[in-house]
């Protein structure tokens, strides 16, 4: 049945197949995803947010240990206490208990969630009198004073009714001893808490409102006695206990069909109390059917377009005549390297397949002629090259000979060991391309011979820019000329006073390299560069920079440029411009 349609209708069914299922997966997956992002997104947040609340509950505890500890070092307590050096047997308890009052309202006002305070001794209690005490109830009685005698120092009593005073609010309580044990044994003091302030402040650090917390101690009570009855069902669920003990989580958990994502984590300052939060997974739910709508509208659309283009494509698939026009095209602008490929094996693929012989065959020849040439470019170089060693070496070895004669055997010792790098360096292993590093070592053992040999003639110096790859391969023997040119020419006119200066900079594009002298630079009547329009041959000026210009044509071809100003006596400059990273030679 499908090979009765014509062959533009089979494609365009396929196409459409090819689309109905690549568009569906794409949306299968893409919701499959972002659930999982999702709810990697919620887990983050409940667990940045479980960790920013327990931070700021463990920094209100410790401010409130703090002012505990500010009321215990008031002179007022030290003297109730029978601390202070000024204490008076004059002094009674009603007294002590009046000079408190204060002492008790500055810590409420520096830590405003404490409730009440008290401070018991076996003479009596100290408290704030404007808060009734209920004296049925001894501390040294309670299950407080139990506790802190088997926990010593300090400890964090987790929420219940406060009995000490007649209001009877619900509080956390933090008990510590009121003066170590080795100086007065029984002396404790009690800061309530107020629950509500704890609970306000755990809802204020929560970004997310759908999710509620439970601050548990050790045996899995809720810490703040909330009237929720998810602690007491927690209480049989195992991952509940193991959390208990761990430092920090999360889990999944179900209740009466509602699942929650629940992160928790440890209360810094208080390690017996941790902190749970939980997030209904309904809430993810709602995210998730906005993006399952975006995902199916955007499957709709996906469909509606690829309909309307389907006609259209197809005409295109069944037209290959195009495409080996294009390659014809782009052998037109030089591109030999196109090749037809096709699967099938009719009438236009077989001229497919002789254009590319046809091409296969041009680039043999292509091959012939650029080989041919690359061959007979290295030898004009070689030559060239060759044209700059006798003068040099005759004039240096004559120089080595006069200072034999003369007994400057150190100076002789120096010029031979330049000499020997300068040669080395130079025949660089029969390569034409060397190191810009090494380039700069060739051409400062040139500089140290010919001072060898004109002493007083020049100093020279060599500066690099510190952003300079001094690994960057350049044509070598290319700045041995131009100083060559600078001693021999610059300086031609005077024995003493001469200066040589090369830089070295580059951008992202070229590198750039200035020889400077001040010598006595171009004739004013040929100010535009004559030496570098001269042969090779001129008596004016050798065949120092010719030879280099001649060469950076051969090894760079228009992209590198030498160019010379002049200022006579003052400064002459030579500069090169060559391109980083050029064609290496055989690639």
């Amino acid at each position: 049945m499908l090979y009765r349609l014509s062959f533009r209708r089979r494609i365009w069914i396929a196409f459409m197949l090819i689309v109905i299922f690549a568009v569906t997966t794409a949306g299968a997956l893409s919701y499959m995803i972002a659930e999982e992002v999702v709810k990697d997104n919620a887990y983050q947040l409940s667990q940045e947010t479980i960790h920013q609340t327990s931070k700021v509950l463990d920094e209100k505890l410790n401010h409130i240990t703090q002012a505990v500890y500010s009321m215990m070092v008031n002179t007022a307590y030290r003297r109730a206490l029978g601390m202070d050096s000024s204490y008076s047997e004059a002094e009674n308890y009603y007294t002590h208990l009046s000079g408190l009052q204060s002492t008790f309202v500055q810590t409420k006002l520096y830590e405003p969630v404490i409730d009440s305070i008290l401070i018991a001794t076996r003479e009596g209690d100290y408290y704030q009198t404007s808060q009734q005490r209920n004296f049925s109830h001894s501390f040294y009685d309670s299950e407080l004073y139990t506790l802190i005698k088997s926990e010593k120092r300090k400890l964090w009593v987790a929420g219940h009714e406060d009995n000490f005073f007649s209001s009877r609010e619900n509080v956390i309580s933090f008990v510590m001893e009121g003066i170590p044990s080795h100086y007065i044994e029984d002396i404790f003091v009690v800061a309530n808490i107020k629950i509500d302030s704890i609970r306000s402040l755990i809802a204020s650090e929560d970004k997310n409102r759908k999710q509620f917390h439970l601050l548990a101690s050790s045996d899995g009570s809720d810490v703040l006695l909330n009237d929720s009855i998810i602690a007491d069902t927690l209480k049989h669920e195992p991952k509940y206990r193991e959390a208990l003990t761990a430092e920090q989580g999360s889990f999944e958990y179900s209740d009466q069909g509602y699942e929650y994502l629940v992160n928790f984590t440890k209360v810094g300052g208080v390690k017996e109390w941790t902190l749970f939060s939980f997030l209904p997974k309904s809430e993810l739910m709602k995210q998730m059917d906005s993006i399952k709508l975006t995902i199916l509208g955007v499957i709709t659309g996906c469909l509606l377009v690829s309909f309307a283009f389907a006609n259209m494509l197809t005409r295109l698939l069944i037209r290959p005549l195009s495409h080996l026009q294009s390659l014809m095209k782009r052998v037109e602008m030089n591109d030999l390297n196109v090749r037809y490929e096709s699967e099938y094996n009719d009438e236009i693929t077989q001229v497919g397949y002789r254009f590319n012989r046809m091409l296969e065959e041009l680039n043999e020849m292509f091959d012939v002629v650029k080989q041919a040439e690359k061959d007979k470019r290295q030898s004009e170089m070689k030559a060239l090259q060759a044209q700059i060693d006798p003068h040099f070496l005759y004039n240096t070895l004559n120089t080595v000979y006069w200072k034999c004669q003369l007994n400057q055997l150190e100076d002789v010792q120096e010029m031979v060991l330049s000499l020997s790098q300068l040669f080395q360096l130079g025949l660089n292993r029969g390569n034409e391309m060397t190191t810009l590093e090494h380039e700069l070592l060739h051409v400062e053992q040139y500089l140290n011979i010919q001072q060898k040999c004109y002493e007083t003639l020049f100093t020279y110096n060599i500066e690099v820019d510190p952003l300079v790859d001094m690994q960057h391969p350049i044509l070598k023997i290319m700045l041995q000329p131009l100083v060559e040119n600078s001693i021999l020419h610059g300086f031609n006119d005077r024995n003493e006073g001469g200066f040589i200066r090369i830089q070295v900079k580059q951008d992202s594009t070229y590198l750039y390299f200035n020889v400077e002298d001040n010598g006595m630079g171009l004739n004013e009547k040929n100010p535009a560069d004559p030496l570098l329009r001269q042969p090779a041959s001129s008596p004016t000026s050798g065949y120092a920079l010719n030879n280099v210009r001649l060469r950076l044509q051969l090894q760079y071809g228009s992209i590198a440029d030498l160019h010379m100003e002049s200022e006579p006596n003052v400064c002459t400059r030579v500069s090169i411009i060559i391109p980083r990273y050029p064609r290496l030679e055989g690639s």
